[in-house]
């Protein structure tokens, strides 16, 4: 083996798998932005005040759960690509990049056609 010889620098990820994880990241981050702030309003919303020792309600609760799941998954992803030796780990983390954005642009999507349905028949 020469001693002369560089190293291989690594594979950059293409175009298309670019976009789908910086739109992955833009809509994770975007959703559980909404979450959180859904669970700071939902006791003003629906006027379930209690003492101040107590927590919020269970379905606020929930819903910053469901916001730190989403970014841990998130740093998950972040750290499998990081990490990355072979095409096989990247072709994973891109996977579970693309459900999740599937999963949360599908949520957002039956969220505004449940509120459209309601609203019409209110």
């Amino acid at each position: 083996m020469p001693v002369n010889r560089m190293p291989r620098p690594p594979r950059g990820l293409p175009v298309g798998r670019a976009i789908t994880l910086a739109f992955d990241c833009l809509a994770t981050n975007l959703a559980a932005l909404v979450l959180c702030a859904t669970g700071l309003l939902l006791p003003g919303i629906t006027e379930d005040y209690g003492p101040a020792t107590e927590p919020t309600s269970p379905r606020a609760l929930a819903l910053f759960l469901a916001a730190l799941l989403l970014v841990s998954s998130l740093a998950g992803t972040a750290v499998l690509l990081s990490r990355a030796g072979t095409e096989r780990s990247r072709a994973l983390a891109l996977r579970l990049s693309a459900v999740r954005l599937a999963l949360v642009v599908l949520l957002a999507a039956a969220f505004v056609v449940y509120g459209v349905v309601a609203i019409e028949h209110a």
